[in-house]
């Protein structure tokens, strides 16, 4: 069964059932209609991969996301109980595994899952905490002041990535997730630090001796968390390759097009968003037609619940980060 072409049928059939239960507000029809549909996509993909773990990981995501909206926890247990029923009435002979992995994920729920910061015990924990404080505080000036003092008394560039800006970026987008700071605030989190990134290039080419070696680096089209792939090119700079940094939502004809131009060793493809796998998918596709093709290398979310996916998309290797990136390529390559 295509989830995605039925859409908008599971989703209307969804809000009636919910609404006759009062689990829906007509006056929150719009926003209950996307939040199913969102439902709906993770749940394609998921099938699509033959990947229970995908849906799984979402339904918890989504369960601490909308229990700290102030949503009962009814509302998605039922939303995922009507999905299943609406599938089954709309297509039962091709409703599975469907209808499996939402039971699964039903079972799931019923255990505990809470949401624990992402800056733990490491050696620049105490740095971390500060810029976040910082960041949070929209003191763009004295983050960057720390950064740079930071540089300035010895830590090594690499370790404020690793340490500081990873870290405190995935804890950015936990607070979001349990209703602790807006869209806004985590807007502007992250466009300082992808500032004080910008500003670190001087350190970024002084890191290494320069290697004969390429990388392109981009995300999928429909993808906006670009910060990510953008901190895996600037380790790659790092280590000596040189690399090319293509940003957010890139049509797959222009990731081609580069590719043939740039001649690159890797092309490391980011998706964050689990509905942009077939995305991915796609652009590797077009790759595997070009000649000479680079190897493929993909990260992001999807590809650390699923640590097969990275095959099911027909990638040659997944790095877990961005500071793991160059050793898997180098590996692949056999060189360093």
């Amino acid at each position: 069964m295509s989830i995605r072409k039925k859409q908008e049928s599971i989703a209307s059939m969804v809000y009636s059932d919910l609404k006759e239960k009062g689990l829906a507000r007509e006056e929150d029809k719009e926003i209950c209609m996307q939040d199913i549909r969102y439902h709906l996509q993770y749940l394609d993909e998921a099938v699509k991969n033959s990947s229970p773990a995908l849906f799984n990981d979402y339904v918890l995501w989504a369960d601490i996301l909308l229990s700290n909206l102030g949503l009962p926890e009814e509302c998605l247990k039922g939303s995922l109980q009507s999905i299943r029923n609406a599938i089954l009435a709309l297509d039962p002979e091709s409703a599975e595994p469907a209808s499996e992995y939402i039971e699964e994920s039903l079972k799931i729920l019923e255990m505990e899952h809470l949401s624990e910061s992402c800056i733990t015990e490491q050696p620049l924990k105490e740095l971390a905490e500060k810029y976040l404080e910082l960041v949070l505080s929209t003191e763009a000036g004295k983050a960057r002041e720390l950064i740079l003092s930071s540089l300035d008394s010895g830590v090594k560039v690499h370790d404020i990535y690793r340490y500081v800006f990873e870290p405190v970026q995935h804890e950015i987008g936990r607070l979001w997730q349990i209703n602790h700071i807006s869209v806004a605030h985590e807007h502007y989190c992250t466009s300082v630090t992808q500032m004080i990134m910008s500003e670190l290039y001087p350190y970024i080419y002084r890191a290494s001796e320069r290697k004969d070696l390429k990388l392109l680096a981009t995300c999928v089209n429909n993808e906006l968390h670009e910060i990510g792939i953008r901190m895996v090119s600037d380790f790659f700079e790092m280590n000596g390759w040189d690399s090319v940094y293509l940003g957010s939502n890139t049509p797959p004809n222009d990731i081609t097009g580069m590719v043939s131009e740039t001649e690159p060793e890797v092309l490391a493809i980011s998706a964050t968003m689990t509905f942009n796998i077939g995305h991915v998918k796609e652009i590797i596709d077009k790759v595997r037609e070009l000649d000479p093709e680079p190897a493929v290398m993909v990260g992001g979310y999807p590809f650390n619940i699923d640590t097969s996916l990275w095959k099911k998309v027909g990638a040659d290797m997944h790095a877990v980060n961005a500071s793991g990136a160059v050793k898997v390529a180098e590996e692949f390559l056999e060189v360093g």
